[in-house]
């Protein structure tokens, strides 16, 4: 196992060979911004069009206007209406 004072030598040594690198200190900066940039605005993880079936038991005012939500949004998307649950597979 590596010593705390072994490792605090290895990265002093690594600061020195940056500083004096003008190259190395370009990509330890610029690299991390550049996939900061491309990962914020390439990488989208928002689940859209979720296909669900509604089984309204209910019928009232509220569960129609809670289920009206579902559909105002982008996430879900209500492919049928189903009397039981017996009824959707």
């Amino acid at each position: 196992m590596m010593s705390i004072q072994r490792l605090i030598t290895i990265v002093k040594k690594e600061f020195i060979h940056i500083k004096r690198d003008r190259a190395s200190l370009i990509i330890a900066i610029a690299m991390p911004l550049i996939f900061i940039l491309i990962f914020g605005y390439a990488v989208n993880t928002d689940v859209e069009n979720i296909d669900i079936a509604v089984f309204d038991q209910d019928k009232t005012f509220e569960s129609r206007e809670f289920i009206s939500k579902f559909s105002a949004s982008n996430y879900f998307d209500i492919k049928t209406y189903v009397n039981s649950i017996l009824n959707y597979s």
